[in-house]
């Protein structure tokens, strides 16, 4: 009796994962991080300040508070440097969306756009930074991406406008006066498309670190549409009632989802077994489904989305400028 008792707790050990989440702090990341510190999971909470790391472990009800601020490399790097060798998951989560009223792009502390410097830019500096130790324990990056990363998809463009597009990338680089503030090269900021173009980063990122990083399982998924979480609170800001009122119409008809199936879903992506290498999962438009049997399963990606070569490219243009 004795002997089965610690043969199952050996197998508990051996299945116990050494997790960092950014972005846990709020919103699916830390509805996620609460989930898998119940399944027995470590936590390395990466937060943008002391602050909210001390704030994620409290909501959470553990893990490890660190301070990782996206938009600030030196801090990606001190991040990456503090997290153990014996890391089994790296979930790229946290994000940030302007107001879709920006006339003038915000930057990070390094001269990025602040959004793609934030989602994309921050993001591939910590996984270039961690994927090492990834690969030598045959471990996995999840990435939160989007379906508006796909023009054709709702909310993917507003009456036909506005969707995602990188163009030649000639505005990824540091913002100057007079010059482009989006990827494709445009002058003119738009705050609604600029997150959108971050989420097609993302997804071409999850696409090209399959052939960067032998050995390491890289993951995407699409959380849902969650108007309730921390990610929208610029549109709040900008108008609170008819966020507000947008919010309970969309839950009301179905059309939205609770932040606790985004953070079920993220669990998921990064302690399921049997997904296929390179898997990006998404479900209908509303679906509470969270397991691929259960319908959160393979998802569109934009033709843009699926291109190679963009792929490529963007990760080499992001190589040199994280550098």
């Amino acid at each position: 009796m004795h002997g089965v008792f610690f043969m199952a707790l050996a197998l508990q050990r051996a299945a116990s994962l050494s997790i960092a989440i950014t972005g846990s702090s709020q919103g699916i990341g830390l509805d996620a991080a609460k989930r898998l510190l119940a399944e027995g999971h470590t936590i390395y909470h990466g937060c943008r300040s002391a602050a909210r790391a001390d704030a994620a472990v409290a909501g959470a009800g553990g893990g490890v508070p660190l301070v990782c601020d996206l938009a600030d490399l030196a801090s990606v790097r001190a991040f990456a440097a503090s997290l153990p060798d014996d890391v089994d998951v790296l979930c790229l989560n946290a994000g940030v969306a302007p107001s879709t009223k920006a006339a003038a792009p915000a930057r990070t502390a390094d001269g990025f756009e602040a959004c793609v410097g934030t989602n994309h830019l921050g993001h591939f500096a910590l996984a270039e930074l961690v994927a090492p130790r990834l690969a030598a324990r045959r471990g996995r990056i999840v990435v939160t991406a989007s379906s508006v990363h796909d023009p054709a998809q709702p909310g993917g463009a507003v009456g036909g406008a506005g969707g995602a597009t990188l163009g030649d990338l000639s505005g990824l680089a540091k913002l100057e006066d007079g010059g482009p503030t989006m990827v494709d090269g445009a002058a003119a900021y738009d705050g609604g498309k600029v997150y959108k173009d971050s989420k097609l980063c993302n997804v071409l990122f999850a696409r090209e670190a399959l052939a960067r990083y032998p050995g390491v399982d890289v993951r995407s998924f699409n959380p849902g549409f969650i108007p309730s979480s921390g990610l929208f609170r610029a549109p709040r800001e900008d108008n609170w009632l008819g966020a507000t009122a947008f919010t309970f119409v969309a839950g009301l008809v179905g059309f939205a989802v609770p932040v606790a199936v985004g953070g079920a879903r993220l669990a998921y992506v990064a302690t399921a077994d049997g997904l296929a290498r390179g898997a990006y999962l998404s479900a209908e438009t509303g679906s509470r489904a969270v397991t691929f049997a259960d319908g959160f399963d393979d998802g569109l990606i934009s033709p843009e989305g699926a291109d190679a070569g963009l792929a490529a490219r963007l990760w080499e243009r992001s190589r040199e400028l994280v550098a």
